[in-house]
């Protein structure tokens, strides 16, 4: 019974481990896969802010965008995110002052604010 119960487990155990490989190896390759088309617009989700800053994972979001706006991937960007209490910004009018620091035309900019 034990040497049985030890066959199951560790087939189980072999099955698991080897899905688990498979889903690494492919995340791993759709990571190096480039599927870059032109969109209208680009919409890029908010993320906290500080103050009048954006959160390092904020900046990066807009700074992606400016990049696909740049290259004429996305004609326009699209910045959500909403006023928490006590937030003298919201995420998307920080998003957007920073996009016009960076230089984008301010009429290629839609701005969102949610209530939070």
């Amino acid at each position: 019974m034990k040497k049985t119960w030890f066959r199951f487990s560790s087939i189980v155990i072999g099955i698991i481990l080897l899905f688990m490989i498979y889903s690494a190896v492919n995340i791993w390759s759709f990571s190096k896969r480039i599927e870059l088309v032109k969109a209208d617009v680009a919409v890029v989700l908010g993320a906290a802010a500080w103050e009048d800053e954006p959160s390092p994972v904020l900046r990066e979001r807009v700074n992606h965008s400016i990049w696909l706006y740049e290259n004429g991937y996305v004609d326009k960007i699209f910045f959500t995110g909403g006023k928490g209490k006590g937030d003298r910004f919201a995420e998307s009018e920080v998003a957007r002052d920073y996009a016009i620091k960076k230089n984008v035309n301010p009429e290629d900019i839609v701005k969102s604010e949610l209530r939070g």
